[in-house]
């Protein structure tokens, strides 16, 4: 599954509204609870785990984009 199509399915919202300066305050399905479960999701999808910085620095969809990157998970950019 492609990284706008799990954000967008844990944040039950549409991939169109995964774009890179998408953030909590943007998109209303990012609460503190799915927050959570997309931590979950894209650590078991990319087989990594994220420290508890990395998951808090979480503040955006193009922000999470460039820690996968670090991690060496390629993301189609929106």
């Amino acid at each position: 599954m492609e990284f706008a199509e799990i954000v967008a399915e844990v944040l039950e919202t549409d991939a169109g509204e995964v774009v890179d300066d998408a953030t909590p305050a943007t998109l209303g399905g990012w609460t503190s609870l799915r927050h959570v479960q997309l931590v979950v999701t894209l650590e078991e999808a990319y087989g990594l785990s994220f420290s508890r910085e990395e998951i808090r620095s979480f503040k955006s969809v193009g922000h999470i984009r460039e820690i996968l990157a670090r991690k060496g998970v390629g993301t189609v950019t929106s």
